[in-house]
């Protein structure tokens, strides 16, 4: 049975109008252009880790809908999953097979950690995701793992800095609730 929404609901839910969709996706084309410049600028110049930026960007906007009070779980979550990935490169490549095994018991562990929300702030749905991506075999062979590392923390720097100011100017320049 489906929940009936209250109109309060229905319109705090409701899409932009299309003014509105053009000014949002002229922000967002201008921030997804001016990360990519300052990742490509600074320490990423091929440009193969500034998606982790980007990543967390999502994470972060659709499950955590832009809090920035979750932001630092976000962002220890994120540093958690990329270090998950690289023991999955890093042990089999100069351990073998033990290397291997070690890795693996180490997902597995933090599986369950996340799955009995032991440890929240850091082993999360965004370690998770982040364990996930980075550990597929294209990212997994050449990726930059420093360079992935700072993609993450100066993408939470960034994208929080812009989705707050964002935030700040709606308030001062917006329509004010009744009172």
């Amino acid at each position: 049975m489906s929940e009936q929404k209250t109109e309060p609901q229905a319109a705090a839910e409701a899409p932009p109008g299309p003014v509105a969709g053009i000014v949002v996706t002229l922000i967002v084309v201008g921030l997804i252009v001016g990360w990519i410049i300052i990742g490509n600028m600074s320490f990423d110049p091929k440009g193969e880790a500034v998606f982790a930026g980007f990543l967390l960007l999502w994470f972060w906007a659709n499950n955590e809908k832009l809090d920035v009070k979750r932001l630092p779980s976000a962002t220890l979550g994120a540093l958690y999953g990329i270090g998950l990935a690289w023991l999955l490169y890093a042990l089999p490549t100069n351990y073998g097979s033990a290397g291997l095994v070690v890795a693996l018991l180490a997902v597995i562990v933090s599986l369950y950690v996340q799955t009995c929300n032991f440890v929240p702030l850091v082993i999360n749905a965004s370690a998770m995701l982040f364990l996930t991506v980075a550990a597929a075999p294209l990212i997994l062979t050449r990726v930059d793992w420093i360079n992935m590392i700072i993609a993450t923390l100066l993408g939470a720097v960034y994208f929080a800095s812009v989705a707050e100011g964002v935030k700040w100017l709606a308030a001062k320049i917006g329509p004010k609730p009744p009172a």
